[in-house]
């Protein structure tokens, strides 16, 4: 039992350096800051759309309007991107052999790039909260939520709801970055990968209504996380934190994430890296 544990406590620590070594690497790349510039962008041009001013009036909808936006399709878009061309480019230039040597296990790499791509998707799904938030805070007005001059929600219980959303919406993010990542283990191409990942998402999110699959593709539920928020600010009491909808958006991202990063694990697993 103790070299069993001395095992998972070695494989951990070669995650970890990888991981830190693939961030080291990410942090060089011009690319990778575009996402967050442009999710920062999008919230800070929402604002020509809806005025945030101290009005007396609750800012809130400007949060619950810019903040899907910001990283549930301006930010999911850059993290499929970021993450599609995460294992293809080592496995076109062959670097990924050399990765290999140090020693690190294939399911070892697989886990160190879904690990980057998670933490890509948590500093954009940060950076979207921090400048809506920063925005109506500083600008505008979020004493709560009132009707008729009556408090129906405190600006505590907003930002519990708020809080709420954002963990939730980890899971189809997380569910996107396995998808990315298998994709980019499929094909030696950079461009090859970026294009089947950004035209399969966007085929299956077209057709997967029409084949009454929508509730079993993530991509449904990456604006179900905000939903609560949303009603809220507009007054709406919801009763459950755990409904149907948050149930089937954790389900199907859990399960969802499992089989792209197990199919991507085969496929790394017999890949002939020498051909």
């Amino acid at each position: 039992m103790k070299g069993f544990f001395e095992a998972i406590v070695s494989a951990l620590r070669r995650i970890w350096n990888a991981y830190t070594i693939e961030a080291f690497k990410a942090a060089k790349l011009k690319f990778t800051y575009l996402g967050p510039a442009l999710v920062v962008a999008t919230v800070c041009s929402a604002t020509l759309l809806h005025k945030v001013t101290r009005d007396d009036i609750s800012d809130y909808p400007f949060i619950a309007k810019t903040t899907p936006l910001a990283i549930n399709l301006v930010g999911a878009f850059m993290l499929i991107l970021f993450c599609s061309g995460l294992m293809s480019k080592e496995l076109s230039s062959g670097t990924i052999r050399l990765v290999l040597v140090r020693p690190l296990r294939r399911w070892e790499f697989l886990a160190a790039k879904l690990l980057l791509g998670m933490s890509y998707a948590v500093l954009l799904s940060a950076l979207g909260a921090a400048t809506s938030w920063g925005i109506a805070g500083l600008f505008g007005d979020l004493e709560g939520v009132t009707f008729g001059g009556e408090l129906i929600y405190t600006g505590a219980a907003m930002a519990r709801a708020y809080l709420f959303g954002l963990v939730l919406g980890f899971f189809p993010l997380f569910a996107a970055v396995a998808y990315a990542v298998f994709i980019s283990g499929c094909t030696r191409s950079t461009g090859a990968a970026v294009g089947s990942a950004v035209g399969i998402w966007i085929v299956a999110d077209t057709v997967k209504s029409f084949v009454g699959l929508e509730n079993f593709v993530f991509s449904t539920y990456l604006e179900t996380p905000w939903q609560r928020f949303a009603d809220l600010c507009d007054g709406i009491d919801v009763a459950s934190w755990a409904d149907k909808t948050t149930l089937l958006c954790v389900a199907t991202s859990v399960v969802s994430f499992a089989i792209f990063t197990g199919v991507a694990g085969v496929i790394l697993a017999r890949r002939d890296l020498h051909a």
